[in-house]
């Protein structure tokens, strides 16, 4: 075998296009993955944000016009947690979810000097945990998501 056979057998080989695209699909492949897992996530938690947000003014405008009894603070909890003050079914993320009502921040009085009233504060943190992280066994990938809500109690 001579030299200049095996340099013509190396320039054939690299000459060669039939797995050209088999190694781009290869490379590309991963980072499309990637990409799908980055957009299914951010999807779960903007519906996990908006409905989380959507609870606590719900449970808001519930203590508003309601007495800030211990009974009615829970059930605007379940509210938060659950859409309706019954309780029901929880989303799979509500189980770390933390939710404080704090009555009596403060106290107001309308401009007319008519009605007076008390400041309420209903904050909802939820430990957002990542599927994708739970898929591969990182049980530890949060995200807080937090909402803060003041009302005016004004009462029945």
């Amino acid at each position: 075998m001579s030299a200049s056979g095996g340099y013509q057998r190396r320039r054939n080989f690299f000459r060669k296009e039939d797995g050209s695209i088999t190694v781009e699909f290869v490379v590309t492949f991963p980072l499309i993955l990637a990409a799908l897992a980055f957009s299914f996530e951010f999807g779960r938690m903007f519906v996990a944000h908006h409905t989380i947000v959507n609870n606590v003014r719900s449970a808001v405008r519930y203590l508003s016009r309601s007495d800030l009894s211990a009974a009615r603070q829970t059930e605007a909890e379940q509210i938060v947690r659950t859409g309706v003050p019954s309780g029901g079914a929880e989303p799979e993320w509500v189980e770390s979810a933390d939710i404080q009502i704090v009555p009596s921040q403060s106290t107001f009085t309308d401009a007319n000097f008519r009605t007076g009233g008390q400041i309420v504060r209903v904050q909802a943190t939820v430990n957002f945990r990542f599927l994708i992280a739970t898929f591969i066994g990182d049980e530890r990938a949060t995200i807080p998501i937090v909402i803060v809500e003041d009302i005016r109690h004004i009462g029945d």
